[in-house]
């Protein structure tokens, strides 16, 4: 949010360029994957061509290559990505998302139901990737090998030789990586599930050939529990099953979710346009940079994870660039108020966990890279959501209530990784040097659902601001935020008084 921007329709030329920048790692950050193997028996390849239907359907796939078929993109998997050949109606009828996202790809389904990291391995050495070049494979396995008993690191192991296999067999194809989905199978296999996301996604952080993206949140209610609702398995008659596969409205959210990101990495538009994609909420779908700005996001981001060890901060801001212009470590050159932070933090270790433009999936990406890893500050204040209401080519611009499920995703990883801090949520600031503004709207109304989700939760304090910011009209006043957007010396004094008064200093 270092400037305010306008939306409007562009060619679809500059918007595949756009969207092609969403995923481009800087060269400075790639690093090597480690490998997963280094303490596990290797993963062994298996067939299962003793099962009639595997075995016709691994020929066919073979029949359809030879016939000369090149897709763009390849879908690597077991039966979640299998279900895509099915159109039962009601719940499990998903060609019509396969017929929207993937057909005019000309992409290829290599799910197989049951299949395990072994079994894909077998099959990817044994014709299934043989004469084609696709653009992009997108690879979601792994749930069967947990649902068979196998522990973390031995799936990571599989998935990791996996995406070897690709990238030998594949030398020009991105690997856009999933991470496992949540299930409701058992709190052992979903603790599981969680330790090898959580691998993945730091292994993958920066990888110049494969993109980890974890989709899972979309399947997950506001209070952070799974939503049965959009799986199929306990509708199942007779079977008594436990959610696992992804119902046609649940199959349709994935594709969704997963739809900007791909579009990046084929630089090219999305099958569908950003803004007519509600279906996935994106503001909880943890993604890095969406924004190019004045300033080097990756460079920042290393910043952080060197200076949080040095200084081992009592007070951690996290927010976009109206944190990051305030003042403090990491230096920015651009600090709008530096006097307010010397009179409200003095001599107290703070760091700066702004990010210009950044949006709540930005802020959950960061979290999750470590940016707060192992720190145990006293409070920790989150000032977030403002560019979540703005559409650009990268991002769809989120309804107030997404931007709250946002947040308190934020929320929730603070609390996670550092149960013991006192946080403080600050509503959203008001944008607009008049009250006929078009933000002022959706951001009244954010601020509201905020306040209704926090403004009585005893374990944090909510603080809305946002009235001492203008006058009795509604406007702006005068000096406080000279761009409409981010505060002055003048502003900041205000944020600052308020956080005095609530104890930031104790």
């Amino acid at each position: 949010m270092s400037r305010r921007v306008t939306v409007e329709r562009q060619g679809l030329w500059l918007a595949a360029l756009s969207i092609s920048l969403l995923v481009a790692s800087p060269a400075s950050a790639q690093q090597k994957a480690p490998n997963a193997c280094d303490h596990q028996v290797p993963v062994i390849a298996a067939d299962r061509l003793k099962e009639p239907w595997w075995a016709a359907r691994h020929a066919d796939i073979l029949a359809r290559i030879a016939g000369h078929a090149d897709p763009d993109v390849i879908l690597i998997g077991d039966s979640i990505t299998h279900n895509y050949d099915k159109s039962k109606v009601p719940d499990e009828n998903f060609r019509p998302t396969w017929d929207r996202f993937y057909a005019p790809r000309r992409s290829l389904n290599l799910g197989f139901g049951g299949d395990t990291s072994a079994q894909v391995l077998w099959r990817l050495q044994h014709g299934e990737l043989d004469d084609i070049s696709p653009a992009v494979a997108i690879l979601l396995i792994g749930t069967n090998d947990t649902a068979q008993g196998h522990d973390a690191g031995q799936t990571q192991c599989g998935i990791d030789t996996v995406i070897k296999e690709i990238a030998r067999r594949l030398p020009k194809t991105r690997i856009l990586l999933l991470g496992i989905l949540p299930s409701a199978i058992s709190q052992a296999k979903s603790a599981t599930d969680s330790e090898i996301n959580a691998e993945l996604s730091t292994r993958y952080a920066e990888d110049p050939r494969v993109i980890y993206l974890d989709i899972g949140p979309i399947f997950l209610r506001s209070d952070g529990s799974l939503d049965t609702s959009v799986f199929y398995d306990p509708r199942l008659p007779g079977r008594n099953a436990k959610a696992l596969h992804p119902d046609t409205i649940g199959q349709e959210r994935m594709a969704e979710a997963i739809e900007p990101t791909l579009a990046g990495m084929l630089q090219a538009p999305p099958q569908v346009p950003l803004d007519a994609m509600a279906n996935a909420n994106t503001a909880i779908i943890p993604v890095p940079r969406l924004e190019h700005d004045s300033y080097d996001w990756y460079e920042r981001h290393h910043a952080e994870l060197g200076l949080a060890r040095s200084i081992r901060p009592k007070i951690v801001m996290i927010g976009d660039s109206i944190t990051h212009f305030w003042a403090g470590p990491p230096v920015s050159t651009r600090r709008n108020g530096p006097n307010a932070w010397r009179r409200l933090f003095r001599r107290t270790s703070v760091l700066n966990l702004g990010f210009g433009w950044d949006r709540t999936q930005n802020v959950l990406w960061r979290l999750r890279q470590g940016e707060l890893r192992g720190l145990s500050p006293r409070t920790v204040i989150i000032n977030i959501g403002t560019n979540n209401l703005t559409g650009t080519a990268n991002a769809r611009a989120n309804t107030p209530a997404e931007v709250v499920e946002g947040i308190a995703a934020i929320v929730r990883e603070v609390r996670r990784q550092t149960p013991a801090s006192r946080i403080i949520v600050m509503a959203i600031f008001p944008r607009g040097h008049l009250q006929t503004d078009p933000y002022r709207q959706p951001i009244a109304e954010t601020n509201r659902l905020l306040a209704r989700r926090f403004g009585h939760d005893q374990t944090l304090c909510f603080l809305d601001i946002g009235t001492r910011f203008l006058n009795p009209n509604g406007a702006l006043r005068s000096g406080i935020m000279p761009d409409g957007t981010h505060p002055s010396e003048a502003g900041y004094k205000i944020w600052a008084s308020a956080l005095a008064r609530v104890g930031i200093r104790r």
